[in-house]
């Protein structure tokens, strides 16, 4: 007697993922996902699909719902998709007035995010361009009115379910770099509005990307050296760099470090160059390991030490936002234990140690396995660190080129700007 063969479908996927989760995942009841609501909210969706593609993007959007950088669903075979050279970010139209409740605040834990992307969100917020290719014909500061023939409003709805971030602004800002991806042979095609001009401008931009910013640079601006560090790794280049930087700039007032949309990395770099501040040993962070499939939790303590002949004592801010994630949050969060000045907009947001399971069918689903904890009093994980000084830029700031992040830390660092209450101040 020969067996059946029983294909799998995406339903089989469905329940495979949804189990993992609440098997995997360290704390799904922080995120809104209580019992089995989610899993009932989409299995009548997946199973009318009309095709396994679409299933798949259902899923993802079910994933997405715990708003988790490092938990993601990765479909089998999906359809190649590259982005542009160009980056997309949401930006304020206008300054907000001083009793306007913070739109970059963060969600709530407990609750899940909104479904649906919140309409005074743009209202508030201009999709702009940030950085542009050497080539593009676009501009710092455009305004995108349409992506590809369709509303930008409408684009972003669709691209809001599919992404993550800690507060409605870092979800919005992944939803505005999921516009720019689309297949390798069709260029995008936008729409902007452009400062001084009545009419929305048609721009082609051809498939690629940007050109790959260096681990680590320095300028300086206002006698001040600005330290740039992309990403935690090359560990062999960037702590000596930095600390040939440090023993350059020893008696200089003060510095600030640029760690915006530094997605992460390694721990120990970050710690290497936090140990440079310090005079005594700090806490970096504090992840509990989820064991198993159970309750139980492994707490570990990531320490920064100090290190090197001597100790920087000049004051240091660190410029921050929405981009800044795992591995970065644990520099921004052992910086502000050391005493930097933290500035700008608040970080990602993320558990991590993500690993891999896979699912029937061929889909693959990565999932954080620590709830981790940074500096601030608050819990981090999912709600990121809230900077000390907000400083958002606008989009006449764009279009001028102009730096409000940077222009608020070095008022700071160059004492002009008081001691916000929430600092320590290493010339103290």
């Amino acid at each position: 007697m020969t067996a059946s063969y029983s294909p799998v479908t995406p339903s089989d996927t469905l329940v495979a993922l949804w189990k993992t989760l609440q098997e995997q995942y360290p704390m799904p009841e922080y995120m809104g996902a209580h019992g089995d609501a989610w899993l009932e909210e989409f299995r009548p969706k997946v199973a009318a699909a009309s095709t396994p593609e679409a299933a798949y993007d259902l899923m993802d959007e079910l994933v997405c719902r715990l708003n988790d950088y490092h938990t993601r669903f990765f479909p089998l075979n999906p359809p190649p998709r590259i982005g542009a050279p160009a980056r997309l970010e949401p930006i304020l139209r206008r300054p907000l007035p001083k009793m306007a409740p913070n739109p970059f605040g963060s969600f709530r834990p407990f609750q899940s995010p909104p479904a649906e992307l919140p309409p005074d969100l743009l209202k508030a917020f201009a999709v702009g361009v940030t950085a542009v290719g050497a080539e593009s014909s676009l501009r710092l500061g455009d305004e995108v009115a349409s992506v590809n023939g369709v509303p930008v409003n409408v684009a972003l709805a669709a691209a809001w379910k599919r992404s993550v971030g800690s507060s409605p602004v870092g979800k919005l800002r992944g939803a505005c770099g999921r516009l720019l991806l689309g297949p390798p042979d069709e260029p995008l095609r936008l729409e902007v509005l452009r400062a001084g001009s009545r009419r929305p401008l048609s721009v082609t931009v051809p498939r690629g990307s940007l050109p790959e910013e260096p681990t680590y640079s320095v300028r300086e601006t206002r006698g001040i050296p600005i330290l740039r560090i992309a990403r935690w790794s090359d560990g062999d280049r960037l702590i000596p760099s930095f600390d040939a930087t440090l023993e350059a700039n020893r008696a200089a007032p003060g510095l600030v470090f640029d760690v915006r949309g530094n997605g992460g990395g390694a721990d120990a770099l970050a710690d290497a160059v936090t140990g440079r501040f310090l005079d005594h040993r700090v806490v970096s962070s504090v992840s509990f390991h989820h064991v198993g499939t159970g309750d139980d939790f492994r707490r570990t303590v990531e320490w920064a030490e100090p290190r090197g002949p001597w100790r920087f004592t000049g004051r240091v801010a660190v410029l921050t936002d929405e981009g800044c994630a795992s591995a970065c949050e644990h520099f921004v969060s052992g910086m502000s234990e050391a005493g930097a000045l933290l500035v700008g907009t608040a970080t990602s947001g993320a558990c991590g140690w993500s690993q891999a399971f896979p699912l029937p069918g061929g889909a693959v689903v990565s999932v954080s396995r620590t709830f981790p904890l940074h500096t601030g009093g608050l819990p981090s994980p999912l709600l990121g660190i809230e900077p000390h000084r907000w400083a958002p830029g606008t989009l006449d700031d764009a279009r001028r080129n102009r730096d409000p992040e940077l222009a608020a830390a070095l008022d700071w660092v160059t004492g002009r700007a008081p001691l916000p209450q929430r600092s320590h101040d290493f010339a103290q």
